[in-house]
């Protein structure tokens, strides 16, 4: 391959994630960037080019990226509300997890991808429990905690944490958890390492990860919370490259997630 094609293929590459990065950093971009991507892929792969796989990867993630703007967005439910199963907020997120998970299972077929390639082996005993001891612990500390530490970039958050309210939060966090490690350290990392050096693909799904969650609920040290979550992003990345397995990231995911649908949905509404 020439110099004039290795520049061109490098640039094709690159320009998929720079797309997903831009629309992750500008919601009203959101759409269009979904769109983009879309479209990207479909040419890349009417043409047989191999750096299709680079706009598969963050694809998933592109197209789950603008639910709000469709779903509508989340907002706090009071405790009446944050305990009802089918609440808002977990019957969305259930159903933007499935359409997630669906895509990338599709995509995971077009190019010949593996569970194990996604990181999705059968988890042995020892790892389930594992998995599961890590989100039983994540959604306590959280709960626990979790205010507290969340103060500085999100203000004072006071809100009830109802026993009912874990009914919906499982559902939520399954569904959301199960989602982004899948959609970033599955899909992402994985697809984008067949483009790049593991750990250029590593870095840039937290990145996109860090970015993604810098939402308006941010009201403080922003830069420092997408650094914080990059971070997070990262390291989950390296346990699932090192392990080759996603189970011990879902299960702390998924616990995170139970405590984050208490902190949305349980505080007063209105």
């Amino acid at each position: 391959m020439g110099d004039a094609a290795m520049t061109r293929s490098l640039a094709l590459v690159a320009t998929g994630p720079a797309v997903l990065l831009a629309a992750a950093l500008l919601p009203p971009l959101r759409p269009a960037g979904a769109a983009a991507l879309a479209v990207g892929w479909l040419l890349l792969r009417r043409a047989h080019r191999p750096e299709a796989i680079a706009w598969t990867a963050v694809l998933p993630i592109g197209l789950v990226l603008p639910w709000p703007d469709l779903l509508g967005a989340d907002v706090p439910l009071g405790e009446a509300g944050c305990v009802d199963p089918l609440s808002a907020i977990a019957v969305r997120r259930v159903a933007v997890g499935l359409f997630g998970l669906a895509l990338v299972a599709v995509l995971a077929q077009a190019n010949g991808s593996s569970a194990r390639e996604l990181g999705l082996r059968r988890p042995g005993g020892p790892e389930a429990v594992a998995a599961l001891a890590c989100a039983v612990a994540v959604a306590a500390g959280g709960l626990w905690i979790g205010p507290w530490l969340a103060q500085p970039f999100f203000g004072r958050l006071d809100f009830p944490t109802p026993p009912a309210a874990l009914v919906p939060a499982v559902a939520f966090g399954l569904a959301n958890g199960v989602l982004e490690e899948v959609g970033y350290r599955g899909a992402m990392q994985a697809w984008l390492a067949r483009a790049m050096p593991l750990r250029w693909a590593i870095a840039l799904q937290g990145l996109a990860f860090g970015i993604v969650h810098a939402g308006p609920e941010v009201l403080a040290l922003l830069p420092a919370h997408i650094a914080l979550m990059g971070a997070l992003g990262v390291a989950g990345g390296v346990v699932r490259a090192r392990t080759g397995s996603l189970w011990l990231p879902i299960g702390a995911h998924v616990g995170a997630d139970i405590a984050l649908y208490v902190g949305l949905a349980c505080r007063a509404a209105g």
